[in-house]
């Protein structure tokens, strides 16, 4: 099965705008209440809400202003991070002329523990879902 998501977008705002959102823990997680910003490495925010459930997302790895690392358990609401739950959730942030492109890779879906047709789900879920992120990122990114 295919195990990693790769997508990008080019945002026309300054890298440091667009760095500021994307290391923010689970900044892609639909959250119903605001949660404190800590980018230290093992730390880990809660993202939750009524309609998605409960996400924790912990901080891997920040490269000031160019690589961010996080892993969460997408198909897994509700439970605590741990081997075979989680994927990894990579951005590579790079200055252009025309603006800043940010990568998206997340990996890990193969070696879920989870039947096929749950990584499967999850997968092209997540595949559809960074597309929308992504769009909502450039949109906060660019606003004035």
């Amino acid at each position: 099965m295919d195990d990693r998501i790769v997508q990008d977008i080019t945002i026309n705002a300054g890298l440091e705008r667009v760095w500021d959102l994307v290391t923010e823990p689970g900044w892609w997680v639909p959250t119903d209440h605001e949660v404190p910003v800590d980018r230290t490495p093992g730390h880990q925010a809660v993202r939750e809400s009524a309609k998605y459930g409960r996400f924790p997302v912990e901080v891997v790895k920040l490269d000031p202003r160019t690589y961010a690392a996080f892993r969460w358990a997408s198909q897994f609401p509700g439970e605590e991070l741990a081997p075979g739950r989680t994927t990894l959730v990579e951005f590579s942030v790079e200055e252009l002329a025309e603006g800043v492109r940010v990568t998206v890779t997340e990996s890990g879906f193969a070696s879920l523990d989870a039947p096929e047709d749950v990584r499967k789900q999850g997968f092209s879920a997540n595949t559809e879902g960074w597309q929308m992120e992504l769009g909502a990122l450039r949109t906060r990114a660019e606003k004035a």
